[in-house]
């Protein structure tokens, strides 16, 4: 039912407006086509029938021998058969004639003395008030349309001068009813199709209106909960045409982006996995190179076996600590290209709500020209209603004029003349104020739905620019999370630098140890002590790896929320 309520539902109002007109126009036809036919009917149909039918009883009068009645009133049995012969023999060949019949009144009793198609004759019968008045007025009758149990018929009854009867005739008026039922129908038949037609029209216009304001606010709706996945197609090169092709622009940006993002973020925590592997096995490296050389100091005599073990994981070291450099700076590259494209999406989401707020104040603007010419127009009703004033006045001194013209007689017939003249021109000034105040009103009408339906416009427009607010705060969260990640990153490059030089100065070291073994011990001394720093920069990178590999999670749920 919301769908359906005008103040809530600007297709509703679209189709209110649009079918409005057509039920407006089909009354119009309806009650054109009513009084057409019944100014056929009444004007031309029944007065040629009323003629035809006061024709035949005319001559059914004139036929008919006055001794044939009194002969079949005084003896039915006889002379009633041979009256009624005549009445069958005079509707030979009329079409349109029912019933012919002799009405007569016998001490005061009604009688039908004959009748078409009946063998009897004298039947009594009480007379209608129609045969009641042609009997006592002595005055021709015609009655209207009447329907009886015998059909829809209308009577003539002529009086027979120098007799004591009256004839009747009825003719058959079941065609006009017909006729009427018909154009009934035809008009029931044409306002029925001008409402379907314009309901039709109206509900394919107000379709054609609307459906592309609710396919942007789903899409809206959609891209505000996380879904980037379906395609806003709005086939239309009108300005509700350019909004959705900014807007498919702005989910084209953000599924690049979150895309870019969802993918970096992936592939950063595939490679703080791998740090988290490089970083045991180079802690679990540090702790045997503390404890050879902690043997080493105890017992010399096995020093060189202890300095090949020691060179052997310093090589291993090494190596790892050079992959978990090339992947820290690869990590710190995605990140600062993921904090462009954030930076990037952010910019373009700033440029579409600027560009949504020109239009919403563009509506605005129309709407106070639109208010300017309402304006405008009272000004000019009220110009209209003065020139009214003027022409009322100008008629009234003409009408004086002329009367004083009259009073002057042969030499005011001039000035007579030009009065006249001055009132016709008043009178067309006022049908033509008349006809300009009509058209203003339409005009002033027009602007009223057109701010109603401006006031519409900018309504949905303020709808989409709290969601556009809303994304651009969602991309600012993610450039923010960037950010942070890139920081991070550059504290592990800086911490891979520092393990990465020490790793050198130790390898070096041993390599001094293999070429002087009679410094075995105070070399020993030296190597444990840069394995103990060493071995506590490992357990700082585990806990920053960790930690990037928090973020990295981090960055994954919230990048989840949204489908490409």
């Amino acid at each position: 039912m919301k769908k359906l309520d005008p103040r809530k539902s600007l297709r509703t109002q679209l189709f209110l407006s649009f079918i409005g007109p057509f039920i407006f126009l089909g009354l119009i036809v309806f009650g054109f086509v009513h009084y057409l036919s019944n100014y056929i009917v009444e004007d031309h149909v029944l007065p040629q029938f009323d003629q035809i039918l006061q024709i035949n009883g005319q001559n059914l009068a004139t036929d008919l021998d006055q001794s044939l009645i009194t002969a079949a009133i005084q003896n039915p049995d006889e002379s009633g058969k041979e009256l009624t012969d005549f009445l069958n023999s005079f509707i030979t060949g009329k079409e349109g004639i029912e019933y012919v019949y002799v009405l007569s009144k016998q001490e005061g009793t009604d009688y039908i003395v004959a009748l078409n198609g009946s063998e009897e004759a004298m039947i009594e019968s009480p007379f209608t008030p129609e045969q009641q008045q042609a009997y006592t007025s002595q005055e021709t009758v015609l009655t209207s349309i009447y329907e009886d149990e015998w059909g829809v018929h209308k009577s003539y009854f002529l009086p027979l001068p120098g007799s004591d009867a009256i004839v009747g005739i009825d003719m058959d008026t079941t065609f006009i009813k017909d006729l009427e039922a018909m154009v009934l129908s035809f008009q029931l038949l044409l306002f029925a199709a001008s409402l379907l037609i314009g309901s039709l029209i109206a509900y394919l216009m107000s379709k054609r209106i609307n459906k592309p304001i609710t396919t942007l606010l789903l899409s809206l709706k959609k891209i505000s909960q996380g879904d980037l996945s379906e395609e806003i197609t709005v086939n239309r090169k009108d300005e509700l045409g350019t909004l959705a092709n900014g807007f498919e622009d702005m989910r084209l940006s953000l599924v690049q982006i979150i895309g870019s993002v969802k993918t970096n973020s992936t592939q950063i925590n595939q490679t703080s996995e791998t740090l988290v592997q490089a970083f045991d096995e180079l802690s679990e490296a540090s702790s045997q190179i503390a404890v050879g050389t902690g043997e080493e100091a105890k017992a010399s005599e096995t020093r060189t076996q202890h300095i090949d073990t020691i060179s052997q994981g310093f090589s291993v070291m090494a190596n790892k600590i050079e992959d978990v450099t090339n992947q820290t700076l690869h990590i710190e590259q995605f990140t600062k290209e993921t904090g462009k494209i954030a930076e990037k999406g952010s910019t373009q989401l700033k440029e579409i709500s600027t560009q949504i707020n020109r239009i919403q104040e563009n509506g605005h603007v129309s709407s106070g020209r639109i208010s300017l010419l309402s304006e405008k127009i009272s000004q000019i009703n009220e110009d209209i209603k003065l020139i009214k004033a003027v022409a009322d006045q100008t008629n009234l001194l003409s009408l004086n004029a002329s009367i004083e013209a009259a009073r002057a007689g042969e030499a005011g017939k001039g000035f007579s003349v030009v009065a006249q003249e001055v009132q016709k021109l008043s009178s067309q000034t006022e049908e033509t104020v008349s006809t300009i105040t009509a058209i203003l009103r339409d005009i002033t009408d027009q602007c009223s739905v057109m701010l109603q339906s401006n006031d519409k416009d900018n309504a949905e427009i303020s709808s989409g620019v709290e969601l556009v607010t809303a994304s651009g705060e969602l991309f600012d969260q993610i450039f923010r999370a960037v950010n942070q990640l890139t920081s991070q990153v550059d504290t592990i490059v800086n911490s891979m630098e520092d393990v990465n030089n020490a790793s050198t100065e130790s390898t070096k070291s041993i390599h001094e140890i293999a070429a002087i073994s009679e410094e075995g011990v105070a070399t020993i001394q030296e190597i444990s002590a840069s394995s103990q720093q060493q071995n506590a920069t490992v357990e700082m990178l585990q806990e920053q790896n960790h930690e990037l590999q928090k973020m990295a999670n981090s960055l994954n749920d919230l990048v989840k929320k949204f489908v490409l």
